[in-house]
């Protein structure tokens, strides 16, 4: 694998991550047979403002029961899972890290969801999947990590059926640099590749979506992040958390985000876009 996607990887697999899940469902005294969506929440729901924002997005998708998604960039499955069990969907999950994708199906089975949402390790510029497979695209904080845009929304808008709708909520640059890092999605500069939006947007028409709907969030996301403090001394971790995912260092990302977002160095969008209909 090379290093541009190599460390990335590594960023995004830690060790026994699923046990790891379950030893602290156990210490918070969660049943296991009786485990919810909402119990898994603080732990896989990594994107801004978490489910609150997942919700907001199942609205404005407006995906039915009748139709197959994919979710680009998955994760452990928190927003895909939640997904399908808002709107009756099938679901299917693709996540560069093999760690990310045993652990979300795993959970799945937990939850007993696995029929109704499935999950691939795969880089999501080569989809295993054949053109205009699936009724809709669904991607929470993707391109983050992603360099070539262009071919990655390429491969995105190809497995998407003509006339189905792409949900995508994303960090964005913004009028300042560099960042602050670390971050929650990169330990430092080589594993971030943020453009503007305004660049995201021509990235996004460029390879043939239609936008319907482009939504600036970053007000949202600063009101979220605006407790963060400088962490001192030894981190104080809830039990269950998405340090779990990304290392123990997980407050100092949060507050160098909760910088960035206050001085115009990222962004936050989310935007409804369309594969127009082949005439």
């Amino acid at each position: 694998m090379a290093r541009d996607i190599g460390h990335i990887h590594g960023y995004y697999s830690p060790n026994d991550l699923y046990n790891k899940i379950i030893d602290r469902l156990n210490k918070l005294g969660k049943d296991l047979s009786k485990v919810t969506l909402d119990d898994l929440q603080p732990v896989d729901e990594f994107h801004i403002r978490g489910d609150a924002a997942t919700r907001e997005l199942i609205k404005l998708a407006e995906f039915r029961p009748d139709m197959h998604i994919l979710d680009v960039g998955c994760g452990i499955g928190g927003s895909t899972r939640r997904l399908s069990h808002e709107t009756g969907c099938r679901v299917t999950g693709i996540d560069l890290s093999d760690e990310y994708i045993d652990t979300a199906e795993r959970l799945t089975q937990l939850l007993n969801m696995q029929e109704r949402v499935r999950f691939h390790a795969c880089s999501a510029l080569e989809l295993p999947f054949a053109d205009s497979s699936f009724d809709g695209i669904w991607s929470l904080q993707m391109n983050m990590n992603v360099e070539d845009k262009v071919a990655w929304l390429r491969e995105t808008i190809r497995v998407l059926k003509p006339g189905g709708r792409a949900v995508l909520y994303e960090v964005c640059g913004g009028k300042n640099t560099p960042l602050y890092f670390p971050v929650p999605w990169a330990q430092d500069a080589t594993m971030s590749f943020l453009v503007s939006p305004e660049s995201f947007r021509d990235a996004m028409m460029c390879v043939g979506f239609e936008i319907q709907v482009w939504n600036d969030k970053t007000d949202l996301a600063q009101k979220a992040f605006a407790n963060a403090k400088e962490p001192v001394g030894k981190p104080k971790l809830p039990v269950l958390g998405v340090y779990l995912l990304v290392g123990n260092d997980i407050q100092t990302k949060a507050y160098n985000l909760h910088r960035n977002l206050d001085e115009q160095r990222v962004s936050l969008i989310e935007t409804l876009a369309v594969k127009p209909n082949i005439s």
